[in-house]
């Protein structure tokens, strides 16, 4: 059994690194309007007196700043020496490391610093993530349902679903706009993205540093899963799942909905190649541990899994009775999705920056063919009048 000072230290390091890690990612798309490059090394670096850096991060090794850091550092499992003339002007994380600060060196904020003799920060940081964002998938549903049910027992509930079928009443279109505007607004993301990934190289920093927490662990039993997460993204997967979700759903009668699920396939298959295509973006060299062709940006495996499973999730949920298996179905959905992107950045085949642009894509292009089916139907209940 750990020492209760060891727990209260690993605790304390998660914090402060959760809090380190939060700082960082705030910031990691913004390139300070392209003045400064940002950087991601592991191994011992020097910024000499002439150079100045957006943001400096640094795994497993020392650093030796005699220059201008123009926003932050963070420095896993080394130290951090700061050389008379050095400046920087952001935050200074050093987990697992030692800060020397020499005379006249210019720090404009008090750095954190944890140190811990003879043992790792990394493997605690990492590991705490992702344990972190796994219970996310299971606690935020929890808390969801929670706070629904104990909101059905309020005045308000039935208010609002007054007011709610008041609106639809009203105007029916409304639901239809409103996915509209969300892939409208999935539409403006994807396109910042772009912007900053293709044009302004911006996101160098978050691919470099994500790359590294993604293959932290990596080990053989490791590859072995993520290939065959990664393979539930793949064609033959969907074949599958599109042949038996359209006996289901045609033996209901439900065709309408077999249209949309048909126009969500061959319109996103179609769109992902465009852009592809008009963006032509090389995928990653540094590993590849399954061959693959084609160009990396957006990721076709990410995009496809968020309007394939998002709609199979959209379709199932519309016939569960109760929200608290519409929460399961969506939980999985989302876990399945997360689950096919960290697969495609673990195998080498593209950058962290290209699965959230096929997130974002596949959001939009979702979100419009759910709003599609909803005008389908419509129109359908106006002529049946």
């Amino acid at each position: 059994m750990a020492k209760p000072a060891r727990i209260v230290t690993y605790v304390a390091i998660f914090l402060i690194a959760f809090y380190a890690i939060i700082s960082i990612a705030y910031s990691l798309f913004d390139d300070m309007d392209g003045k400064y490059p940002n950087m991601f090394v592991r191994e011992n670096i020097h910024v000499d007196a002439e150079q100045t850096v957006g943001k400096l991060i640094v795994a497993h090794s020392n650093a030796i700043v005699s220059g201008k850091i123009a926003d932050s550092i963070v420095v896993v499992d080394g130290n951090l020496t700061l050389k008379p003339g050095a400046a920087v002007h952001g935050k200074i994380f050093v987990l697992g490391g030692k800060i020397t600060i020499e005379p006249c060196a210019i720090v404009k904020k008090m750095p954190i610093v944890v140190t811990t003799p003879g043992y790792l920060v990394a493997p605690v940081i990492i590991g705490a993530l992702f344990l972190l964002g796994t219970a996310s998938l299971v606690v935020v549903p929890v808390l969801l349902w929670v706070i629904g049910h104990l909101f059905k027992k309020t005045q308000w509930y039935s208010r609002l679903i007054k007011l709610f079928q008041s609106v639809q009443r009203r105007w029916p279109a409304f639901y239809i706009l409103t996915s509209f505007a969300i892939s409208a607004l999935m539409l403006t993301a994807f396109s910042t993205l772009a912007w900053k990934t293709m044009f302004r190289r911006s996101v160098d920093l978050f691919d470099d540093a994500f790359i590294w927490i993604v293959r932290y662990f990596a080990s053989v039993a490791l590859d072995q899963v993520m290939i065959i997460i990664s393979l539930l993204g793949s064609g033959l997967s969907y074949i599958i799942i599109l042949v038996a979700a359209i006996f289901l759903l045609g033996r209901y009668r439900r065709w309408l909905e077999i249209g949309a699920l048909t126009i969500c396939l061959s319109g996103g298959a179609a769109l992902n190649l465009l852009l592809k295509h008009l963006f032509q973006r090389a995928r990653p060299d540094m590993f590849r541990m399954v061959q693959e062709s084609g160009y990396s940006f957006p990721s076709g495996h990410a995009m496809a899994s968020v309007y394939f499973f998002g709609m199979a999730a959209f379709l199932i949920m519309r016939t569960v009775p109760t929200w608290r298996w519409r929460l399961v179905v969506a939980t999985l959905a989302v876990f399945l999705i997360i689950a096919i992107g960290i697969s495609r950045i673990y195998l080498g085949v593209h950058y962290p920056s290209d699965v959230v642009a096929g997130y974002a894509a596949g959001s939009m292009w979702l979100a419009f063919c759910i709003s599609f089916l909803m005008w389908w139907e419509q129109q359908r209940r106006t002529m049946e009048k």
